[in-house]
């Protein structure tokens, strides 16, 4: 089969695209299959040895490729150069055969191959993914647990008091984890109807988090369980103090999870919106 890739880079608030129809063209990339990974053991009594764990090694990924020779190839060996800028950390979305994940980079080297006159100019690019060897999705997954249903009929008459919709309260929710790890979640809590207290989210009826806080009309609440992300934070304040001391920054599971939520007051106050990535060995 013909594997079509198709690389954007982001980093320092510009982006790079590289594919076959790109003057930066992409010959191959290697390393966005599984990582490589280590399983520790200790001494058994019976055949063989335990395994105690498995760790997933950091990721490099090397990318060879050239530059089409025409008017603009010293530019774009500039603009290579310029980009993939070692002290500045990257993003890089990779899309194969129309499925797309992304991951973190730093740069480890790139390195141009000495042509002829009249060849391209080639180049191997090697990123690094050390914290986090996994792959995500491109966008976000997640719903909502407050949503309007429409009201309409038609024919359509509008008048100043007729209803658009309604708003209709899920406090359960069915969050689906396909990838392959376990994945933190970001929850967005917006008091948009008035005044709410301690709200607590509980996941599969098991763990759960819960902040001890008021929240006034438009107030906005963002509890993030991703690892080296966590964080509770009330209109962009840490509040992590404000939590229950038993909660959990919980991750979901691989498969179906049940997330739903309780308030002492003001349940019907509050839109929640639910966002995760899936985690992914390869591409």
């Amino acid at each position: 089969m013909n594997y079509n890739h198709n690389l954007i880079f982001k980093s320092n608030k510009k982006e790079l695209e590289m594919n076959d129809k790109t003057d930066i063209k992409v010959i191959d990339i290697q390393g966005i299959e599984a990582s490589s990974y280590t399983i520790n053991t200790a001494q058994s009594e019976q055949d063989g040895s335990t395994v105690t764990s498995v760790k997933i090694e950091a990721r490099e990924i090397t990318i060879t490729g050239d530059i089409e020779k025409n008017e603009s190839e010293l530019v774009n060996r500039e603009k290579l150069i310029r980009f993939f800028n070692p002290k500045q950390e990257g993003e890089i979305i990779i899309t194969r055969n129309n499925i797309s994940r992304k991951i973190q980079y730093r740069v480890s080297s790139l390195d141009f191959i000495t042509n002829k006159m009249y060849e391209c100019i080639d180049f191997t690019l090697v990123l690094e993914s050390t914290e986090e060897p996994y792959f995500s999705d491109a966008k976000n997954s997640g719903n909502y647990l407050t949503a309007v249903s429409p009201q309409f009929t038609f024919p359509l008459i509008i008048s100043p008091t007729k209803i658009m919709g309604y708003r209709t309260f899920k406090p359960v929710m069915p969050l689906v984890n396909d990838g392959d790890k376990e994945t933190g979640i970001e929850i967005i809590v917006t008091a948009k109807r008035g005044k709410m207290d301690n709200i607590k989210l509980i996941l599969n009826n098991n763990e759960y988090i819960k902040v001890n806080v008021t929240l006034n009309q438009w107030d906005e609440l963002r509890i993030n369980t991703n690892p080296r992300k966590k964080s509770v934070m009330l209109n962009g304040v840490n509040i992590i103090n404000k939590i229950d001391r038993n909660s959990t920054f919980f991750n979901l599971k691989i498969g179906k999870n049940i997330l739903k939520y309780e308030c002492e007051n003001g349940n019907t106050n509050i839109d929640i919106d639910v966002q995760f990535y899936r985690k992914y060995l390869g591409v």
